[in-house]
């Protein structure tokens, strides 16, 4: 049970992506069938927003994670390695200070207003809190991942010292 624990653990990000995937690749092709039948699920689009929230969130994190996220890396990879190892502690610091700081001000502003106001969606009636608590949960495992992979780094470049 632990290996499977552990996997999951190192993969949580993958596995909800693939879930929201396919939950997502489901609902839209029910809603192009009703709408051939002549029924309209219009409403559903209100879910399929939200959802694509969290899989940006957290395919943030996976792409951190694999070190797939965009980065210029033109004038990194000419530098010197002591250089590079610099450079990838500013990236990451500057990744973390970022999603500090966005996270901060969601979970201080956006998200106490939005529960005080009772904002909700126009069709289903969905708080649009559930929207935006993917800024904080999302970007808590964007900087998981990339503190990960940064110690990934280091730890390949001491092997290879």
């Amino acid at each position: 049970m632990t290996a499977k624990l552990r996997w999951l653990a190192g993969h949580l990000e993958e596995a909800l992506c693939a879930a929201i995937m396919t939950f997502m690749a489901g609902l839209g092709f029910l809603n192009v069938v009703t709408r051939y039948l002549g029924y309209s699920l219009a409403y559903t689009e209100e879910v399929l927003v939200m959802l694509m929230v969290w899989l940006t969130m957290f395919g943030a994190a996976v792409g951190f994670k694999r070190g797939n996220h965009l980065a210029m890396s033109f004038l990194r990879d000419r530098c010197p390695e002591s250089v590079r190892s610099g450079l990838d502690l500013l990236n990451l610091l500057l990744t973390l200070g970022t999603l500090t700081a966005v996270i901060y001000l969601c979970l201080a502003y956006q998200l106490p207003d939005e529960i005080l106001m009772d904002t909700r969606t126009s069709a289903l009636d969905i708080p649009t809190w559930y929207y935006t608590l993917a800024i904080p949960v999302g970007g808590a495992s964007v900087m998981i991942r990339a503190s990960e992979a940064y110690l990934r780094g280091l730890a390949r470049r001491g092997e290879a010292a």
